[in-house]
């Protein structure tokens, strides 16, 4: 008896745990703030809400949110949401991660890989089918990360 009080009060907690976390990231992760702005390289502008997930910088560039595109898409934890900043010509100019439950240790890899740039400059159609390696010691954030901007390029791609 005491073995299935135990294990119901562990997944208790796990779930607890979990829901937590997930709560924590949608939240925040489609929400544009000067921390994603400062991450996207455009601290300090000023910027209009489009639509849900979508915004427009006084100079042009259009930020999408990979919400709508790439939340079905896994890490090693979840989702592994993105901004990507796309300038008046369609191509990108930079992509940032956004808030997520991913092992902070192994996604500090990609974040300090080169792999968020390897986008720049590439139309969204181009970035649709982009397949740059996977990160080293991250192999599934990273893999999700690719897909993610895959999945959302190719679907703002179709819709212009």
């Amino acid at each position: 008896m005491k073995y299935f009080i135990t294990l119901i009060l562990m997944l208790t907690i796990a779930l607890n745990i979990q829901s937590g976390n997930n709560r924590s990231a949608s939240t925040t992760k489609s929400n544009l703030n000067k921390v994603y702005l400062k991450a996207l390289g455009f601290g300090g502008q000023k910027f209009t809400k489009k639509s849900t997930g979508v915004w427009k910088l006084n100079n042009g560039i259009t930020i999408y949110s990979t919400d709508a595109y790439g939340s079905h898409i896994r890490g090693y934890a979840g989702p592994t949401p993105l901004f990507i900043a796309v300038n008046e010509k369609g191509k990108i100019v930079s992509i940032a991660a956004a808030q997520n439950i991913e092992t902070e240790e192994y996604f500090s890899y990609v974040l300090e890989s080169p792999l968020l740039k390897k986008w720049n400059g590439k139309t969204l159609k181009e970035a649709a089918t982009f397949k740059p390696d996977a990160v080293t010691g991250a192999t599934y954030s990273s893999t999700a990360v690719i897909r993610t901007v895959n999945a959302t390029a190719k679907s703002l791609s179709e819709k212009k």
